[in-house]
C-alpha cells in the first residue's frame, strides 16, 4: 500500500481562538473547517494547515515541525506581524533562491514565511 496523498500538517496549541486570530485574521488563511476548540483547518492553495487540541496529538504545544507559508512581499508581511506583537526573526537571503524570516505563534510554534527571489 502507498500514500495516497497528503492530507494536512498540523501544530497543537493550547487557546485556540488566540491561535485561530493569528492564523485567520494576521496572516489572512481561510478556514475551511472548525470543530470548536478540537481541530482548526485552513485551506493554503490546496494544502491543509490545521490547528489541533493538545488531546488530538502526542505532540506538546510549541512542539514539532515547522509550516513554511509562502508571500509575494516578504517585507510587508514581516511589518503586519511586527504591528501585531508576533515575534519575528531577520529576514534571511538564501542566495538567489529567495528569502525567509520566522515568526511565532500565540503557542509557540515556529512559522517561516518565505518569498522566491
Amino acid at each position: 500500500m502507498s500514500v495516497k496523498k497528503f492530507s494536512s500538517a498540523y501544530y497543537v496549541v493550547n487557546n485556540m481562538d488566540l491561535a485561530v486570530a493569528f492564523y485567520q485574521d494576521i496572516l489572512g488563511l481561510d478556514v475551511k473547517f472548525r470543530d470548536g476548540d478540537r481541530w482548526t483547518q485552513f485551506d493554503v492553495g490546496g494544502v491543509g494547515v490545521a490547528l489541533a487540541d493538545p488531546s488530538e496529538g502526542s505532540v506538546p504545544p510549541g512542539g514539532g515541525a515547522t509550516v513554511v507559508l509562502e508571500v509575494g512581499d516578504l517585507s510587508e508581511m514581516r511589518e503586519k506581524l511586527t504591528e501585531n506583537g508576533v515575534k519575528v526573526n531577520d529576514i534571511v537571503d538564501m542566495t538567489g533562491h529567495g528569502q525567509y524570516f520566522t515568526a511565532v505563534d500565540p503557542a509557540g510554534n515556529i512559522v517561516q514565511i518565505f518569498a522566491r527571489s
